[in-house]
């Protein structure tokens, strides 16, 4: 058996080499790599490199590796793997990144004779697609950036792309190649920033905006007119670059040029054009009829249909070529301007007797206008007039209508009124007679009972009296001793 002490030593040693572990691995193999940075691992052990290369084409392979360590916390053992702390790559805004890989195959022969400038996958060389503004984490040992600005075609212009690393034209002899070739290529670019790898395309920029040229002074149309005189004409040209033609004006004529004196398309072009068209057309005309007036105009439009057909051929496009002024012969300017002076002279004068005449015709018109209005409030009071009488009228006659309407209603009420009367009065009159015939009749019985009428007259006296009587005296030949008998009067009762 082992004594204690030997074990208690050997687990302090398992201790201490556990925790010698723990602190080689956190302090020897720990890489923290901080924002900003990376770290690109080069291994120490593993096959050997390829003959020629420079950077390991996988983790078995000793040396340089491609993929580097972004930001974080990464473990690596010293003894196998050693590790360098580098910057990313940052692009900034306004400005585009060019790659060029370090590693690969060398391009062949046969691909230099037939001009092609980038690596494929594989190749070291150039590469084609740039970077755009931003961050990168790429490895400086394998990858090179060039940094150049971004091309700005500002407002107003056009970008021109020449490509320089395409394929060969089919057609070399034309001014613009079809897209694709290696040439200036048919489409431009609109306003805007655009991230282009210079090694493959050369952007020139064509101001297409309207520009103005004026032919003074000493640079003035001149040409001799019909009759022999030298005419001097004062020009205003207004012209601009077919945008969609530009590339071929680029190549065809050449650069707009900084002033006038190096614009090459002003001066091969728009100048050399109106300065032969104007000869030949001012020609045809002499100097009587420019001051004219008519055939300036004429000869105006005719040099700008001339000149803007000429031009837009070329893909300039004149928008107008004006006549600013005329400056005749002085030996014939005097006896114009007398003419043209008598003709004013003359033409103010008529405008004044027709001014004259328009007053008088705008005076009688006014009085007529008067006379017209003063009818027109005559006829409006007369007619407001009849229809205020024919208003009344009209209240009249309503009125005179609800009057009859209230008496019929009241005639109709009243005999209504007195239908009922009547009918009241014939009832109480039925009733009335109903009782006196019922009296009557009641009378005809008491009386055919009695024997006669006079019987019960006698009767109804003798009862009447006998009820208020006691004991009158009387003879039996008169008449009341006729009625009053004793066959009339019953004996008392005893």
């Amino acid at each position: 058996m082992k004594a204690p002490g030997a074990v208690s030593a050997f687990v302090l040693i398992l201790i201490l080499l556990f925790l010698a572990l723990v602190l080689f691995i956190w302090y020897g193999c720990r890489i923290e790599v901080p924002s900003g940075e990376m770290v690109v691992l080069i291994k120490k052990t593993g096959k050997n490199l390829p003959p020629g290369a420079i950077i390991a084409p996988d983790p078995s392979y000793k040396g340089i590796q491609l993929e580097p360590l972004p930001e974080g916390r990464y473990f690596r053992n010293p003894l196998f793997w050693d590790w360098k702390f580098v910057k990313i790559t940052t692009v900034p805004a306004g400005h585009v990144g060019v790659v060029t890989r370090l590693y690969g195959r060398d391009l062949t022969a046969d691909d230099l004779a037939a001009g092609r400038l980038f690596a494929h996958n594989g190749e070291k060389g150039l590469l084609r697609e740039p970077l755009t503004p931003g961050n990168y984490r790429i490895n400086p040992y394998a990858y090179r950036v060039e940094l150049f600005p971004a091309v700005e075609v500002p407002a107003g212009f056009v970008g021109i792309v020449t490509e320089l690393a395409g394929k060969t034209p089919q057609n070399p002899n034309v001014f613009v190649v079809k897209p694709g070739e290696r040439g200036v290529q048919p489409d431009v670019l609109q306003p805007g920033t655009y991230y282009v790898n210079p090694y493959a395309q050369r952007i020139d920029l064509m101001d297409v905006r309207s520009q103005r040229h004026e032919m003074y002074g000493e640079n003035a149309l001149r040409f001799p007119t019909s009759d022999g005189f030298d005419m001097r004409v004062l020009l205003v040209v207004e012209w601009a670059v077919d945008p969609k033609r530009a590339p071929e004006v680029l190549v065809r004529i050449g650069e707009m040029g900084a002033t006038e004196e190096s614009n090459e398309i002003l001066q091969k072009i728009v100048v050399p054009a109106i300065r032969g068209f104007g000869r030949i057309i001012g020609s045809q005309y002499s100097s009587i009829d420019y001051i004219s007036g008519m055939s300036r105009i004429v000869f105006q439009s005719n040099l700008f249909e001339r000149v803007r057909t000429t031009c837009a051929s070329k893909g300039i496009e004149i928008k107008s070529v004006l006549i600013a002024d005329i400056d005749p012969p002085e030996e014939i300017a005097q006896a114009l301007r007398e003419r043209e002076i008598a003709k004013e002279e003359l033409a103010r004068n008529e405008a004044q007797i027709a001014q004259a005449r328009a007053d008088q015709s705008l005076a009688e018109t006014e009085a007529l206008i008067q006379q017209q209005r003063r009818k027109v409030e005559a006829e409006t009071e007369k007619l407001q007039a009849v229809i205020a009488a024919t208003n009344d009228q009209l209240v009249a006659l309503v009125n005179q209508e609800q009057k009859l309407v209230v008496a019929r209603t009241d005639l109709e009420a009243a005999q209504r009124e007195a239908e009922a009367v009547r009918a009241r009065g014939k009832a109480q009159a039925d009733v009335i007679l109903l009782g006196h015939k019922a009296d009557a009749a009641a009378l005809s019985r008491a009386a055919q009972a009695f024997g006669s009428g006079d019987k019960l007259a006698s009767y109804e006296l003798i009862r009447a009296l006998a009820q208020r009587l006691k004991t009158f005296f009387t003879s039996d030949d008169t008449e009341l001793g006729k009625i009053i008998t004793p066959n009339n009067f019953p004996s008392p009762s005893p």
